[in-house]
């Protein structure tokens, strides 16, 4: 359930606020300083609103549930997505996922929180997508985790990273069709029954194509017990 926002994030916001001042922002999309999210940014950024599916959350001009979730549903029970996967957004979750830019992760996670704010879901914890090992010992951090932590504190919302887990190295999906998305990550993760036993939760990740790993996690959640999966993404590539 939503709670009052956590103390740790007003320290945060002070945080950050402090280290604006000291270093002017520049912009998350086409790095131009001044602000984290230009004007020209805001301009071309092709935001995600309704009509859309109310299952997987892909533009659909008569807003009630999509033909591919008719005939096969999703696991979860509901996806939303900032804006699509293009442009300047593109280039801020590049710079996110390759650069490790907390405070970057931090500024997008409010607009994320726009998102969960005026979709009505009440969960009861909120956990990144995980990454592979062999990944995230490259990359030194899970760039899903950038965006989840600091919306969980923004929204008063218990975080836990453990929630699911990867069971086994997956491809990378980029250039993999539909199906073979699904099969690279069917059975590659798994719930935690102690954490998730009986809770609504939220998943985060940066980029929703498919959708096929999200709803591989929320398979992965509800054998394990829980009682609803609502999922939240950045982007969405249309």
């Amino acid at each position: 359930m939503t709670a009052p926002v956590k103390p740790a994030y007003w320290l945060y916001q002070w945080l950050w606020t402090g280290i604006d001042w000291l270093y002017p922002p520049r912009c998350a999309g086409c790095d131009q300083p001044g602000a984290h999210w230009c004007s020209d940014c805001q301009r071309v950024t092709q935001r995600i609103s309704p009509p859309i599916c109310l299952r997987c959350g892909q533009p659909n001009r008569n807003g009630d549930v999509c033909p591919g979730c008719r005939r096969s549903p999703p696991s979860f029970e509901a996806l939303r997505s900032w804006a699509a996967f293009q442009g300047p957004v593109r280039n801020a979750i590049h710079r996110l996922k390759y650069h490790k830019n907390i405070a970057l992760g931090w500024w997008l996670a409010e607009a994320l929180g726009e998102i969960f704010a005026l979709s009505g879901w009440k969960v009861d914890l909120v956990t990144p997508v995980p990454l592979g090992l062999a990944r995230l010992r490259e990359r030194g951090y899970n760039q899903a985790a950038l965006l989840a932590h600091p919306l969980a504190l923004r929204c008063g919302l218990h975080y836990e990273p453990r929630a699911v887990i990867r069971t086994r190295e997956t491809l990378s999906q980029v250039n993999l069709s539909v199906s073979e998305r699904k099969l690279n990550v069917a059975d590659a993760f798994r719930g935690d029954h102690r954490i998730v036993g009986g809770k609504v939760v939220l998943v985060v990740d940066d980029v929703a194509t498919s959708g096929a790993t999200l709803n591989a996690c929320a398979e992965a959640l509800l054998e394990a017990g829980c009682r609803q999966v609502y999922c939240l993404t950045l982007a969405r590539a249309l």
